[in-house]
């Protein structure tokens, strides 16, 4: 008989061990609550010890598992509980690889990022903010309001067709937006989303961005992406006055060249919910900059039951030893 393993959960998602254990109630699952740190793992040194010396899956936030990550004596498995993992991907980097495979929360946050991308747009084009003021000051006065665009009339350009820009372009073509997808890299025919209008390499961003009404970046942070729309890029935007929103990572772009974007009037605004530097400082001129809409990285936040089911599904796998998905390819960075 195939001896269990031993399942530990270190994270600070309130209720994720409880849902796990829903899910898996035969499995041995010690559960540790981590504390929100700035720095360091968030547990005491014993529970550092403990996952070393006895845990041979691992799902937890990121600083716990770099705490471990070569010094884990039993550890086959660690299953981060965020889908961004740069920091990760730098720590072992700077060390060395683990002994153990390393995967990213994959699955979880598709219909949450979904959301937000289409709540934005759908309250912009909406007017939804500048009827909230009307309403505020008790006017009735629709005329400025009554024209607007139907979703069936927008470009949206995705930046990362990866799991989750898959899963926003996919429901903007659902809903009728023509979706031009952007990659690193061509995609093959069957590995293409059918929502996808067009598909467009790096190489052709500025061509593309002069045709969108939106851009949604949804890129990780590795040196490719890195400043890719910074300096003068969405000059390229001035014709369409698109709108950018970015729930991907915050160094696709300085602050210093939203700025100007705006003030210039290349960008007709922008959503941003990840910054170069979190939190944002009260200093920076994003906060008050027209037309941009600052929310605190909340656009796809870990859930209890959803990363319970991500984790769950790659669980099975693990014992039924078939290939773990979302693993984490530390030369490619994500």
């Amino acid at each position: 008989m195939k001896k269990m393993a031993n399942v530990f959960i270190a994270t600070c998602v309130s209720g994720l061990s409880d849902a796990v254990r829903k899910i898996l109630p035969s499995t041995s699952i010690t559960s540790i609550n981590r504390i929100n740190k700035d720095a360091g793992p968030g547990i005491t040194h014993e529970e550092v010890a403990a996952i070393e010396k006895h845990a041979d899956i691992l799902l937890a936030d990121v600083p716990v598992i770099q705490a471990v990550a070569h010094s884990a004596q039993k550890l086959k498995w660690a299953a981060s509980t965020w889908a961004g993992v740069e920091g990760l991907v730098k720590f072992i980097k700077d060390t060395k690889t683990p002994s153990f495979t390393v995967t990213r929360m994959g699955g979880a946050f598709n219909t949450l990022m979904c959301e937000y991308v289409l709540a934005n747009i759908l309250a912009r084009e909406r007017h939804v903010l500048e009827l909230a003021k009307q309403q505020e000051a008790a006017t009735w006065d629709k005329v400025p309001y009554m024209k607007y665009r139907s979703l069936s009339e927008l470009t949206v350009c995705i930046l990362g067709l990866g799991e989750i820009g898959t899963a926003v372009a996919s429901l903007c073509g659902k809903l009728g937006m023509k979706v031009i997808g952007v990659t690193r890299n061509p995609v093959a025919d069957d590995r293409k989303c059918p929502e996808v209008t067009q598909y467009s390499l790096v190489t052709d961003l500025s061509e593309v961005l002069a045709v969108s009404d939106y851009v949604v970046s949804i890129l990780p942070s590795t040196p490719q992406s890195r400043g890719l729309l910074s300096a003068d890029m969405f000059s390229h935007c001035k014709n369409k006055k698109t709108v950018f929103i970015n729930i991907g990572r915050g160094d696709v772009v300085d602050e210093e060249s939203i700025v100007k974007a705006i003030n210039n009037g290349w960008l007709g605004g922008a959503v941003l919910d990840v910054f170069d530097q979190e939190p944002l400082p009260p200093t920076s001129r994003l906060w008050s900059l027209p037309g941009v809409i600052v929310t605190p990285h909340l656009a796809g936040p870990s859930t209890a039951n959803q990363c319970a089911v991500s984790f769950c599904e790659n669980y099975q796998r693990f014992v039924k030893g078939e290939e773990l998905k979302f693993v984490i390819d530390f030369q490619r960075g994500y």
